[in-house]
């Protein structure tokens, strides 16, 4: 009996920890969970909330918002005047300086508070060998109200053409 009662007793404490390593494993998923949902929701506001702003409806910028292509051909000249005059081609240098100038316009174009157009801008500088050249541009837009402006420079051995077009957007 002894053997039997002792069989017995080991069945029944096997029984008693395999419940109390369910009832152990069930109380560590629990844990993990409620962990992993803390985790989660502070991820969640930790993160940038995204504003979306109302459609003003609106069809064509405010009074003195426009974009002015007398302006922007100014700003080009003026970029073009301070920067290139002196220089000569170097085909090493100029690709760096198209890309920098391009980038100065945009900004100083944008500066001149322009609001609901999206601008391109572009700077074309070309060697002079007594070469002929032509400079096209295509685009499907709005008759009232996108444009451009465009103006060039000429220098000893090179010519600059500088471009932006402004695209209105609502």
């Amino acid at each position: 009996m002894s053997k039997a009662g002792s069989l017995a007793e080991r069945k029944l404490e096997s029984s008693m920890d395999h419940s109390n390593s369910a009832k152990f494993r069930a109380g560590r998923l629990r844990l993990k969970m409620r962990m992993l949902s803390h985790l989660a929701t502070s991820t969640i506001a930790s993160q940038p909330s995204y504003v979306a702003y109302e459609n003003t409806y609106k069809m064509v910028s405010d009074e003195g918002k426009q974009f002015s292509v007398k302006k922007a051909e100014e700003v080009i000249l003026g970029v073009f005047g301070h920067y290139l005059t002196g220089k000569t081609y170097d085909p090493k240098v100029f690709p760096r300086l198209s890309k920098n100038l391009t980038e100065l316009i945009r900004d100083r174009v944008k500066a001149l508070g322009i609001e609901r157009y999206k601008l391109l801008t572009t700077v074309t500088l070309l060697e002079n060998k007594s070469q002929g050249v032509q400079l096209a541009s295509r685009a499907l837009w709005n008759q009232q109200l996108d444009t451009f402006a465009s103006a060039s420079f000429q220098g000893p051995n090179y010519f600059a053409v500088g471009t932006v077009y402004a695209i209105y957007h609502d």
